[in-house]
């Protein structure tokens, strides 16, 4: 059964995640949109971690479907090949440090 709250929060999770990246990269050359997916998704999984509730099943799937990190390591590459010494450092750190610090935040709330 909790496979099925897994599937129905991933089913969720991937069309938001298009949404929200799609609608910032018309606005912006900084990949936002992958950021804040990728902090929502790690800040989720942390708050959840240690849950086994069929919620937190569901939770689990849409931020794996929300959170990603090949879309990430692919701006990454682009940046670099570009020479986008900035933007590069910037998205690297920022996805990282600030998705650590999501996930910690959420795990120290749920404590």
């Amino acid at each position: 059964m909790r496979v099925s709250y897994f599937l129905l929060g991933a089913f969720i999770g991937a069309p938001v995640r298009y949404v929200i990246v799609e609608y910032l990269k018309s606005y912006l050359k900084f990949p936002l949109g992958i950021l804040l997916v990728n902090v929502i998704g790690s800040f989720l999984l942390g708050l959840i971690l240690k849950s086994e509730t069929n919620i937190a099943f569901a939770l689990m799937g849409f931020s794996g479907a929300l959170t990603t990190w090949s879309a990430f390591a692919m701006d990454l590459f682009e940046q670099a090949k570009r020479r986008e010494q900035l933007l590069f450092l910037l998205n690297l750190f920022g996805n990282y440090a600030l998705a650590l610090l999501a996930a910690g935040l959420g795990i120290w709330i749920a404590q």
